[in-house]
């Protein structure tokens, strides 16, 4: 289901918001090739930040700063403890062009990643376990931070006041819903 606040979406795709967006979420151990897709929500840069906070601890908040002033690479950040985002793919989005309404027909996938669930305080690991879970986890924070080959800079996860939120366009996961705020 996809919803979107009245006035949200520009006609053209200049620079309109993502219209097209998937998701899709691997283990640190294997990649998934199975998409979602989320439904949408667009905020604007006078709502409350406080909308985009999780509703509860099982719901999943990613961020993306999209608005007219930013680079062509939006930045994306997850609030979330147990995710992570490992990149953000921009494709031309298969038959776009030749819908009637015109939107922006790039495709954004979103790939995010769920963290390894820790063994309990009184099980015992062997060194050999506990390097192998080292080496994942770091290759795992490796891909992320260097996701498209380039190093990015890792966001605040959630907009500390309402300017932060005036400054930049933000976007959401709940679950499987997405949230973007524009300016």
């Amino acid at each position: 289901m996809t919803t979107m606040s009245s006035g949200s979406a520009s006609s053209g795709s200049g620079n309109s918001p993502p219209y097209y967006i998937l998701f899709t979420q691997s283990s640190s151990s294997s990649l998934s090739n199975t998409l979602g897709h989320p439904t949408i929500q667009y905020h604007y840069a006078d709502d409350s930040p406080l909308n985009l906070l999780p509703q509860s601890p099982d719901e999943h908040v990613l961020l993306l700063d999209h608005g007219p002033s930013s680079p062509a690479q939006p930045a994306v950040a997850s609030t979330s403890k147990s995710m992570a985002i490992t990149s953000l793919k921009i494709t031309e989005a298969p038959g776009a062009a030749a819908a009637e309404e015109k939107h922006n027909d790039k495709m954004y996938i979103i790939e995010t990643t769920s963290s390894v669930d820790k063994p309990s305080r009184g099980e015992k690991q062997s060194s050999q376990m506990i390097l192998a879970q080292f080496k994942q986890r770091n290759a795992l924070l490796r891909r992320a931070l260097t996701f498209n080959g380039t190093h990015h800079t890792v966001l605040s996860p959630v907009p500390h006041s309402k300017s932060q939120v005036h400054s930049a366009s933000e976007m959401a996961i709940n679950g499987n819903s997405i949230h973007l705020n524009l300016e």
